[in-house]
Parts: C-alpha cells; structure tokens; sequence
C-alpha cells in the first residue's frame, strides 16, 4: 500500500520534464517520465504523463492500473474510479487489486452499496499475497451502506466555516494548534507557484518548503498573521505540525527532507523556552528519529498514574500494523531523554493509514484519522479514550465533521471544547457535495450543543468503613489520587483516562464527555483504595456530583458481621457467603496489594485442640472461598486460634455462662499483614 505521507508536504506540481508538448513525447518517453514524476511524489504530474500513455498504449494493463493510483493519490476520486475499473477489465486475472481501491472510491463518491457489491468481488477473486491486510480493511469497513445511511442520518449539531483566504491557499494547510483562545499556528506553503521545475539530481534546485505559520483573530474572522516567530523554520527543510506541552515549557514540531533515494523522511524536534525565549530545536534523537523512516506529527498526552510526558507520533518504521501506525516514546525529564518508541498497539493501528493524533489531556481522548477503521471515505476522524497501548473500541466522530473526502487534523480549543479545527479537502462551499479536490485546507468548527461534561465531589475519611456501628464521622481528605477510568463496551473492562489530586478541603474536578460509563478510583498512601461508579449516558445536566469515601488501612485485627458456620464444622452458610462477597471481597479488589491473615477463633467450649483445628479449618474455609472467587492464595493467609484470644467474658462474674460474651468470641477477623512485591512475594509491614 502507498503510503499518504507525501501529501502532507507537496502542495504543488514538480514539473520534472516540463509541461509543454506533452503530446509530443514518444510512448516510452511518457512512461519513464510517469515513472519518475511518481518517485518525486508528483502524482498529478505523473497521472498526466500516464494518460496519454493510455490513449496511445490503451492494452497496457499495468500502466493502466498505475494511472489510477496516481488519480487517486492526487486526490482526484472521480478519475480514480472510472481508472480503477477500467484497469480492472484490460486484465481481470492480473489486475484484481483494482476492485478493492475500486470499491473504496465508489464509497468515497458515495456509492456505498456498489461499494460494498465490489468489495465482495474482490474477496472472492484477489490471490495476492497480502489479501490478508485488504480484508482486515474490508472487516472495518464492513456493511458499508448500512453504516453510512445510520451516520449520515443523525448529523451531528454543529456549524462548520472555511478559514479566510488568507490562510487556506491554493496548497495544502495543515496542523492547526491553538496558542491561546485568540492565536493558532498552522503549516502551509506560501507560493504563487502551482508548478516548479525540480530536478532531484540538481542541488542547486530551490525546492519551495512548507513553514509554520500563525493566524489571529481579526474582526471574529481568523486572519493570517506571517511566519511563526523563533528558531523553527530553516531553510532546506519542511516545517510543520507543531504542539506545546502541557506546561508550555516545550514546543515539538517536524522537520522534513527528501534522502538520497528522494524519499521525504521526517523527524521530531523539540525547543524549550528558557527566560521566556526559544531555544535552539533539537532532535528527540536516534531512537525516535530512525533516519530510515518517517517520524512526524507529533502529539502530546500523559500517563495518568504517574503523570509522565508521552509524545505520540506516526510512523512508517518496521513493527507497524501496516501503512503509518501511531507511536509514543516517553519523556524522561530527569534525564532529559525520549525513550525508545512502542506502537500504540493494534486497539487504534491499523493495516492502512493511522495519522494525525491529537490527545486531550483533560479527557484522555485521542483524536486521529484513520482509513481503515469504519467510515464515509478516504480519512475519517475517530476517538478514543485511554494510553499507551491501552485504548477503548474506536469512534467514528460522525457527520459532517467526517465524510466522503480526506478529514484529518483534528483538535480542540482547550478552554473551549466546543470549539475547534480540522482539516479536509472537501469542497468549500459544500460540504455534503463530495467533489474532486487536490487540496487540504483548515475548518473552524462549533459544537451547538454540550459534547463536555464535569463530574466534581468532595472525598471524605471514614472512621471506619467495615462497621459502620462504630464510625464517629466522615471529615474531608486532601492529597489523595482520583483515578478516572472509563468502561470498554466491548467487554466491561476499565481504561484509565484521567488521574487528579484532592484540595484541602477534600474536593476534586475532572472533564468527562456524553454516552459513557466510568469508574471513579480513589487511592492515598496508608488508606484503603475505595471505587464508585457512575454514567453520562441520558445525562441532561453537563455537572455530576460523585462524592467518594474511603478509610485507613486497619492496624488492628477487624471482624466480619454474620459470617456463620454449621455447628461443629468449617463450611460457610451462604450468609456468610454473601457477607464475604459485600465486604472483605471488595476490599481486596480494589486493593490488589494487600496481603492478610484470615483469623477464626472459638468460645471455651470443647478441649483446646478440637477448637484449634476447627478454628483452622474455618480460616481455611474462607481462604479458599476468596481464591474461588480469584484472589491471589500469595496475598491470604489462614490461621486457626481457637479459644486462645478471646475478646469478652465466657462466663459471667458468677460463674454463670455469658451467651454475649461466647458469641462475641466466635469471631472471623481479618488483619492486614502486608504489600504484595512486584515479584509476588508479601513484605510483611505493620504500619502502613
């Protein structure tokens, strides 16, 4: 597959051989020239050297089949189509792909159910030796007709407005990001050229390049403001996709250059600002910048348990799913270093193109665009929500943001999350018209109704949470961890988004968006992690209130209410099954260090050795309950001891026997005795 990277940076045509008496030019001279255009990245060049090689040479079902991909890598859809299929009969046996980009540009016209027709076709005829990658494409984008009636018939509410001509050229814009409510900075190419005489073996060929550049809001309407200020732009490079970090402190952006092989290779820079001024850029080093592949558009997120700085990044580097794939590399601030990049996994990376990240630090979401997740055409822009390699199922973020045509550069107005950009290449004065066109330019775009909400509270310190009989009232707890997680529909499982840290007077505040399930994890040295759940789903008030409670880790021995045995035996009733399960079990789930001892005890009646051993085997008894129900046997330990510990009276002063005392004594207790290690063994601790 042919990677879309190339657009990012060409925003004109490279005339290599000059445009003039083309019809002139032998067959053999059209081809090598198409050939050559396409090496440069020059599709529209090289699809018109093609064409007319077609219409002199129409049985060459190769070059055929080139000219359609250059009609399609140069944005031009409709030839593409008519190309495709055209390619497609000269040599069915030989030419099978063409069904598959076929089907796609039908889809990109918006002709679903054909597309779907000749996506069928092609499943049943393509014998490639990568049919595996184009029907994993095929699977994501399954039931394409249904898929895009359902999403084009519930529009988002949003208005949508093309950027002032000033800043949307006649070359490709890319990479909005906000400095503040009021100032953007964005890449373009600033030229009145639309063709450019290049010869990659002539170093002395001024090839124009891509500068970052900062608009402003001038009258309400966004105005182009000149080059953006400071050390970034340099001569001899492409410059574009910048982004600050969330202190501001750091400004990563890409610099590209065409290598020996005239292969455009990207690589991340970062400046710092020192005193208030731009430092010098620097390369985030060998192992982020493999100068054999592109790494680009960079993106900034964070880990949210510990709150480190993560770059997110794409890539065409070996260890991808296919196509570009979006990477991270981690931060270390200490050392000043980017650690070696991981692929963002298989939940967003797909075997086409995965581009253009943007990571909401408030929500944990990403943004990017994809096409080979489910969509309308071309590049969609999708969500998820996690880090790392941990990501909920993909959205598609709907209509009209996405549609037939290339939608990508997604990001939103931090103070605003109503409010933002994107980039397309759709038609500007239509967006539901699905037209020809070469060209990326930049959106504005404004959220009609809520699509952010906040869910706030206050986290108070029970004096004790297993009996309540004995609490003496909650006060509110500073510094401690809240842990926001939201649920994985696919399969109930939990993805962390969002981590903040009480104030003073216990209260704590973080974004959540519409349609979800979340859990609410809270987490202080010394204390019992305690959970809660909540949902935004039918919420018609952008402000939820989940206030959260929690306790200190028992030092002392704590008993279990109503856990009953049979007289004379170890087995636990169901009571006590139950009491277990709404008590002890939630504790040590939502605290998965915590090592205890399961203690039994017995009143003085019977000798001291038959207690002994039936107060063992009902400490047993509930260990090995808890394992059934999946808790690590390493984290339990059983201890049997009988009549020895009593906690009250068995007899009265009298001498009379004391029911009270004999119950209070048949005890279950549980004590914390320790932390889990990394290596599963428990480091006993008496404090904590």
């Amino acid at each position: 597959m042919i990677s879309r990277i190339t657009f990012f940076f060409l925003a004109f045509i490279f005339n290599a051989q000059g445009q003039d008496g083309i019809d002139k030019l032998r067959p053999g001279q059209l081809k090598s020239f198409g050939k050559n255009a396409v090496s440069m990245g020059d599709y529209f060049s090289a699809a018109t050297y093609y064409d007319r090689y077609c219409k002199l040479k129409p049985k060459d079902y190769k070059v055929a089949f080139n000219l359609a991909e250059c009609y399609r890598l140069s944005k031009d859809y409709r030839n593409a189509e008519d190309a495709y299929l055209k390619a497609y009969n000269l040599k069915p046996d030989k030419n099978a792909l063409a069904l598959f980009h076929y089907a796609t540009m039908l889809k990109t016209n918006g002709n679903y159910e054909k597309a779907d027709e000749y996506y069928t076709k092609f499943k049943k005829e393509y014998k490639g030796a990568d049919k595996s990658d184009y029907l994993k494409l095929i699977k994501n984008n399954a039931k394409a007709a249904e898929f895009s009636k359902n999403i084009i018939q519930k529009p988002l509410k949003i208005s949508i407005n093309h950027l002032d001509a000033s800043i949307n050229t006649s070359h490709v814009e890319a990479s909005p990001v906000y400095v503040n409510d009021s100032t953007i900075i964005y890449g373009s190419l600033k030229t009145d050229m639309n063709f450019f005489n290049f010869n990659p073996e002539d170093s002395s060929s001024n090839e124009p390049y891509r500068k970052l550049y900062k608009a402003t809001i001038q009258e309400n309407n966004w105005k182009d403001a000149g080059e953006f200020p400071g050390p970034f732009n340099a001569e001899g490079f492409h410059t574009t996709n910048g982004v600050f970090s969330a202190d501001g402190k750091r400004f990563y952006f890409t610099r590209c250059k065409r290598n020996n092989k005239n292969k455009i290779i990207c690589a991340i820079y970062v400046s710092a600002n020192e005193n208030g001024e731009w430092q010098q850029p620097v390369s985030l080093g060998k192992e982020v910048n493999d100068p054999q592949y592109t790494s680009s558009q960079p993106a900034v997120g964070v880990e949210s348990k510990k709150n480190g700085e993560i770059i997110y990044f794409i890539s065409d580097r070996t260890g991808g799913r296919g196509g570009l794939d979006i990477w991270y590399t981690a931060y270390d601030a200490k050392k000043k270093v980017y650690k070696a990049p991981s692929n963002a996994g298989s939940k967003i990376n797909t075997v086409g193109d995965d581009i253009t990240p943007y990571y909401d630090l408030q929500t944990h979401t990403l943004y990017f665009s994809s096409e080979g997740w489910q969509g309308l055409g071309g590049l969609d822009v999708f969500k998820t929500n996690g880090e790392l390699k941990t990501w909920s199922p993909p959205e598609n973020l709907g209509y009209p943001v996405n549609t037939g045509f290339d939608d990508l550069y997604y990001v939103l107005n931090k103070n605003d999350k109503e409010k933002g950009f994107f980039v397309s290449n759709r038609n500007s004065g239509d967006v539901a018209t699905n037209k020809a066109a070469c060209c990326d330019d930049i959106f504005s775009f404004q959220y009609l109704e809520s699509t952010h909400f906040n869910v706030n509270g206050t986290l108070t310190e029970e004096r004790d949470s297993v009996d309540s009989a004995s609490a003496i009232g909650n006060i509110p707890l500073d510094k401690a961890n809240v842990f926001l997680e939201v649920m994985n529909e696919e399969d109930s499982t939990y993805v962390p988004i969002n981590n903040v840290v009480t104030d003073e007077n216990g209260k704590y505040k973080m974004e959540v968006v519409p349609g979800k399930n979340y859990r609410l994890s809270v987490k202080r040295d010394g204390y019992l992690i305690s959970t809660k759940e909540f949902t935004t789903k039918n919420q018609l008030t952008p402000n939820i209130t989940a206030d959260l409670s929690t306790s200190r880790i028992p030092e002392n021995a704590i008993a279990l209410k109503n856990i009953y045995y049979e007289y004379g035996k170890a087995t636990l009733t169901e009571a006590a099954k139950n009491s277990i399960d709404t008590t002890l079990l939630l504790i040590l789930n939502n605290n998965p260090e915590l090592a205890i001892e399961m203690s039994s005890h017995t009143d003085n009646i019977g000798n001291d050795e038959s207690n002994l051993t039936l107060s063992q085997k009902r400490a047993e008894s509930v260990v090995n309950y808890l394992e059934a129900k999946g808790i690590d046997k390493k984290r339990l330990r059983a201890k049997g001891y009988g009549e020895s510990q009593p906690i009250a009276p068995n007899q009265n002063k009298d001498g009379s026997d004391s029911p009270e005392g004999r119950q209070m004594n048949r005890r279950t207790e549980f004590k914390v005795i320790g932390k889990v290690r990394s290596d599963g063994t428990v480091r006993e601790e008496k404090t904590f």
